[in-house]
């Protein structure tokens, strides 16, 4: 455990975004995993002071592997309301869900679903799982030929119904930019230009005209900051 937990203070900080990578933590064994997770809930739920929180679990398959998670997940989706926190329970297929022995407290608890386009989805081996969500069949045709990326079908007691973010090539340059490669790019130009990468991020898209705006307000936000900041003036 002494890569793990032998520090001489606590570093975990207290940024309004944080996040934790689980896979390589969950490949490790359950002596290192329990001892780790344990902290981490311990930590989470010191934080929830009544400010509005999300605790986002992605990749939620590889916790619901461990009988710990699973345990924290089912007290979590039961009672972290009260504390005004909600967990956004991500994972890529149904199947993820229900094969767990959590699945009716998943389905029970999350009143609010968005269902990404998979053209597998009538499928009668998948279909199922779709339906013990409580997807109807006409509904389960929609996300089969919805389109990948684009559309998203929303379900909660309020209504059910097919959306489209319909994000523009500058948002999609940022928000839509998440493989290997994309991420080693970001890395290098935040070496090489600091603050401002984005700018040379949109101009190496093709976006010359973003990038140019981008920094005319970066520099007016620059500006705007120095002016209204009172240097410090000590008395003795």
């Amino acid at each position: 455990m002494g890569t793990l937990l032998d520090a001489d203070r606590d570093g975990l900080g207290s940024s309004d975004f944080q996040v934790f990578e689980m896979e390589s933590l969950m490949s490790l064994g359950s002596k290192n995993v329990v001892p780790v997770l344990l902290y981490l809930f311990h930590r989470i739920e010191q934080r929830l002071q009544g400010q509005p929180t999300l605790i986002v679990l992605d990749e939620a398959w590889l916790m619901l592997l461990d009988s710990l998670f699973e345990a924290k997940i089912r007290d979590w989706l039961r009672t972290l309301r009260k504390r005004n926190a909600a967990v956004v329970f991500a994972t890529h297929s149904p199947a993820d869900i229900l094969n767990s022995h959590i699945a009716s407290t998943i389905v029970e608890s999350c009143p609010t679903k968005i269902v990404l386009p998979n053209p597998d989805a009538a499928n009668p081996a998948l279909a199922p799982a779709y339906a013990a969500l409580g997807l109807t069949s006409k509904q389960i045709d929609v996300i089969a030929s919805a389109i990948p990326k684009r559309h998203y079908y929303y379900m909660s007691s309020q209504g059910r119904r097919l959306f489209d973010l319909d994000l523009d090539d500058v948002a999609l340059s940022f928000v839509g930019a998440s493989g290997p490669d994309d991420l080693r790019a970001v890395r290098s130009l935040m070496a090489d230009y600091g603050e401002t990468w984005p700018a040379t991020w949109l101009e190496n898209r093709g976006l010359t005209d973003a990038a140019q705006t981008w920094l005319r307000y970066r520099i007016a936000a620059s500006e705007d900051s120095d002016r209204h900041s009172t240097p410090y003036v000590a008395s003795g």
